[in-house]
C-alpha cells in the first residue's frame, strides 16, 4: 500500500491520507486515479480527507490532484463575496480577508441553489502561527442545535440580503476588500450577463443607486444530504448578521455607520416570511459552531478535500505570511 490512514484527532475530521513512500507527482495522481472508489467512500463516510506527504507543490499540481479524484467539474466562485484571487481556471486563494478577522464554520455558497458538493484547500505556505482552516462536522452540529431553535428556522426558511456596489474607491479602502464590487462577486463588468447569472441562480436583482446592486433570495435553513439523506445544518445566517459577537464591538460600531444607508447594507438576513430572526438564536448557533470548532496546523504540501454538505470550513485568525489556495467542484 503507498499510503496509510491515521487520524489527527479524536473527533475523527478529517482522515489523513499519509504518503508511506517517496513518490513523484504522476505516481501520486496514477494512485488517486486507481483508488478512486476508496477514496469516495472514505471521503461519504467521514466528511473529509486530509493528503498529507504527497508531492503537491503548486496549483497545477493541485487542480490534476482534484481533476484525479473524480467528483466533478471545477465550479466558478461567482455570486460569492468573499474576497479572493483567481489563481488560474478553477483555482483561487482561500480568501483575502484580514489576518486579524475570523471566518467562523460554514458550508460554502450554501446561500444558492447550487451549491458545491465538494471544496478543496491545498496549503502553499503554511502560517506562521494560527491560521488553521477550521472545520466542522455539519451533522453534529445539526444535532446540538437547541431544538426550538431548530424548529424555527425549518418552518419559517432563510430570506438573504446582499447589496453590492459598481466602482467605490471609498468602500474598498473603508471595508478593507471585505466588500466586494458586484464586478467581482459576478465576474464580469455585463449588467446583462449579471441579470442572466442571477435568474439562474433564483437570485432576486434590483438596481439601485449610482449603480448599486440589491441581491435576495430564498433558501432553507437545512437540507439533507443528497447521498445519504441525512439532516444537515446547511445556511449562512450567522455570517450575514453583523453583530457585536460575530464582529466585537469596535467593528460593529464601525460598520453601523458605513451602512447607514439601507441601499449600501452588505449583509442582512430575515426568516423568509420577513420577519426579524431572534439575535439570541443566532448567537445560540454561533455557540454550537464554537464548540464543534476543529482545528490541525498546516505543513506544506497538505490538501484536505471536505464534502461541502457534510463539513463546515472556516478560517482562524493568523500573524505572517499565509497562502491557502481552493477549489470546488460540483
Amino acid at each position: 500500500m503507498s499510503w496509510k490512514e491515521n487520524w489527527i484527532n479524536e473527533a475523527h475530521l478529517p482522515l489523513v491520507i499519509e504518503a508511506a513512500q517517496s513518490m513523484k507527482m504522476e505516481e501520486f495522481i496514477q494512485m488517486i486515479k486507481t483508488h478512486q472508489d476508496v477514496f469516495k467512500k472514505h471521503l461519504l463516510k467521514y466528511g473529509g480527507l486530509l493528503f498529507r506527504g504527497f508531492p503537491v507543490s503548486n496549483e497545477n499540481d493541485f487542480a490534476a490532484l482534484i481533476e484525479a479524484l473524480g467528483t466533478g467539474s471545477f465550479i466558478d466562485y461567482i455570486g460569492g463575496d468573499s474576497p479572493r484571487n483567481k489563481v488560474r481556471e478553477g483555482v483561487y486563494t482561500s480568501t483575502e480577508a484580514p489576518p486579524s478577522v475570523k471566518i467562523p464554520l460554514h458550508n460554502e455558497l450554501s446561500f444558492v441553489n447550487k451549491y458545491p458538493k465538494h471544496i478543496y484547500f491545498y496549503c502553499h505556505i503554511a502560517p506562521q502561527e494560527k491560521g488553521e482552516t477550521i472545520i466542522g462536522d455539519a451533522r453534529k452540529i445539526y444535532q446540538d442545535i437547541d431544538s426550538s431553535v431548530k424548529e424555527r428556522f425549518i418552518k419559517k426558511g432563510l430570506k438573504y440580503v446582499s447589496c453590492y456596489f459598481y466602482k467605490s474607491d471609498f468602500m474598498r479602502i473603508i471595508a478593507q476588500n471585505a466588500h466586494k464590487s458586484w464586478i467581482d462577486v459576478f465576474e464580469t463588468h455585463d449588467k446583462k450577463k449579471v441579470e442572466k447569472l442571477c435568474k439562474e441562480n433564483d437570485f432576486e436583482l434590483q438596481w439601485t443607486k449610482n449603480d448599486w446592486m440589491r441581491l435576495s433570495h430564498k433558501r432553507p435553513a437545512t437540507i439533507k444530504h443528497p447521498i445519504t439523506q441525512e439532516d444537515i445544518w446547511f445556511n449562512q445566517a450567522h455570517l450575514y448578521d453583523l453583530n457585536p459577537k460575530f464582529l466585537g464591538w469596535w467593528k460593529y460600531i464601525g460598520v453601523k455607520l458605513v451602512y447607514s444607508r439601507p441601499h449600501t447594507k452588505l449583509h442582512e438576513i430575515f426568516f423568509a416570511d420577513e420577519t426579524p430572526i431572534p439575535r439570541e438564536d443566532l448567537y445560540h448557533v454561533m455557540d454550537v459552531l464554537d464548540s464543534n470548532t476543529i482545528a490541525f496546523p498546516w505543513k506544506r504540501g497538505d490538501v484536505m478535500v471536505l464534502d461541502n454538505v457534510l463539513a463546515m470550513h472556516g478560517r482562524a485568525t493568523f500573524s505572517g505570511k499565509r497562502r491557502i489556495l481552493t477549489a470546488m467542484t460540483g
